[in-house]
């Protein structure tokens, strides 16, 4: 299992509980996850990482989705306590590895992969 001081799947019981498993998802994503909660100095909370496909298909994810083990197990969607999701997305979106981020904004959270290249919506 991969782990992080800040994430463990030990600890992020809902996530397997809704069919996700976060024992998979990328280290390149776990590392800009660890960058972000530095960064903010505030807790990550993870709401979706990688994904069955049919739990995928229940919450509208793409058909190529990054959430999805066949696509890279490389996706999460989370928030940061107290800070607004376009702040976040701001500070990923110019920070030095940018150009090898997929980025998500939303109202209620931030969609980050680590796809290899510069991808934005």
């Amino acid at each position: 299992m991969r782990h992080t001081k800040n994430f463990h799947p030990d600890t992020d019981k809902k996530l397997l509980s809704r069919g996700d498993t976060l024992f998979e998802l990328s280290i390149a994503t776990f590392i800009v996850l660890e960058d972000v909660r530095r960064h903010f100095g505030k807790p990550v909370t993870i709401n979706s990482a990688v994904r069955k496909q049919e739990h995928n298909e229940e919450v509208g994810g793409s058909a190529k989705s990054k959430h999805l083990p066949l696509y890279g197990a490389s996706a999460v969607d989370f928030t940061v306590s107290g800070v607004p999701p376009s702040e976040v997305y701001e500070y990923l979106h110019t920070c030095p590895y940018a150009n090898l981020l997929g980025l998500g904004y939303y109202t209620t959270f931030t969609h980050v992969d680590t796809r290899g290249y510069r991808a934005r919506w």
